[in-house]
């Protein structure tokens, strides 16, 4: 779990940090972000909506920055062999839930009211849904969550099929996709 904390933390980082880096360059000189590939990816009518900065009109980018550097620090200490109470794990959960149901918002924001498909966004919902539904089974499963033995025993269970939710996540971006952006897969 180290490992794949550590990975999915540098990776959504780098998405994070590539968005960063394109939406400064689009506020700075107005260049065309290099995922403005075509009338429906467009990061930059994503990055320049109020969705985009609503909380205390900060890029949202930079949340991700310092959100999947914290996750991927955790999962170098739990390579080097460090442990953390309870407390710290219902903590990271809690941050982890947030951060999904964020990017959920997003994903809605971006299809159905601003439009538009920015592919850094989508990496990074990608690389967060495979993250979360791994991550929570696994916590319960190992009593982070909590000590009831029917948790535990539910994060056992759950944890070898969390693709399945992984596959639906998946699945309902898609089919929202293809609704939405009909001409997008046209031949």
């Amino acid at each position: 779990m180290g490992l794949f904390m550590m990975l999915s933390g540098l990776g959504g980082w780098f998405a994070a940090l590539v968005l960063a880096r394109e939406g400064y360059q689009l506020a700075l000189t107005g260049e065309k972000p290099s995922c403005d590939i075509n009338p429906f990816f467009s990061c930059g009518n994503v990055m320049q909506s109020w969705q985009a900065t609503l909380f205390f009109d900060t890029p949202n980018q930079l949340y991700g920055i310092g959100g999947y550097a914290v996750v991927a620090v955790i999962g170098a200490a739990m390579l080097s062999g460090s442990t953390f109470r309870r407390g710290f794990w219902v903590f990271t959960t809690v941050g982890l839930l947030a951060a999904y149901l964020w990017l959920m918002w997003m994903f809605y924001q971006a299809v159905f009211v601003i439009g538009f498909l920015c592919l850094y966004c989508m990496a990074v919902w990608a690389i967060h849904m495979i993250l979360w539904w791994v991550f929570l089974p696994w916590a319960m499963k190992q009593g982070m969550l909590g000590s009831s033995p029917r948790l535990k025993k539910l994060g056992a269970q759950w944890l070898p099929y969390s693709w399945i939710l992984i596959v639906i996540n998946y699945a309902v971006i898609g089919l929202s996709i293809l609704i939405q952006f009909p001409l997008l897969f046209s031949v």
